[in-house]
């Protein structure tokens, strides 16, 4: 890893990534976890591309595709198999490690994670899918992408606790 302008840029992405990424995991409308979803997923994608994390970025296009299939209350089972299929699909092409494993299942974690209009489990799938990408941006090197990922984490942790409280009231 060396510090070109490109790791810099990567790395202020990450940033704002996960500025947008965490705050999902503090919303009650699914749909507006959606949107900030795709908002956040297009960075994230430009990231991957900077650092030649190819499965990354194209689960960012999966993920793209998924999010705007999910909005607006078209969660059925047909768009799940089809966005599952295609995140396998990616997978087979941009496959170049097993660190990338840690990629492809969160993604498909993840989409199941949307697909439910539960939102606690969403938060809770987001605890797993968020350490899986820990891993996985230990192996791309992306040293903010580890911290930040990590807060996510938190994130996670603290937003499904508080949609667990909320229930029992």
């Amino acid at each position: 890893m060396t510090l070109s302008l490109t790791y810099i840029l990567s790395q202020i992405l990450v940033i704002i990534y996960y500025l947008i990424y965490s705050s999902t995991f503090n919303l009650k409308d699914s749909n507006k976890i959606l949107i900030y979803g795709i908002i956040a997923t297009i960075i994230s994608s430009i990231s991957y591309l900077l650092l030649n994390a190819y499965t990354g970025m194209a689960m960012c296009f999966v993920a793209i595709i998924r999010n705007l299939l999910f909005t607006k209350n078209k969660k059925n089972v047909l768009n799940l198999v089809l966005i599952l299929l295609l995140t396998l699909i990616a997978s087979i092409f941009t496959f170049n490690s097993y660190f990338c494993l840690f990629n492809i299942i969160a993604t498909l974690i993840y989409t199941y994670a949307l697909w439910q209009k539960n939102t606690k489990i969403y938060k809770m799938l987001g605890i797993i899918v968020n350490g899986l990408m820990i891993i996985y941006n230990i192996y791309i090197k992306s040293v903010l992408g580890v911290i930040l990922i990590s807060i996510a984490f938190a994130s996670s942790i603290i937003g499904f606790y508080k949609e667990k409280n909320r229930r029992l009231l």
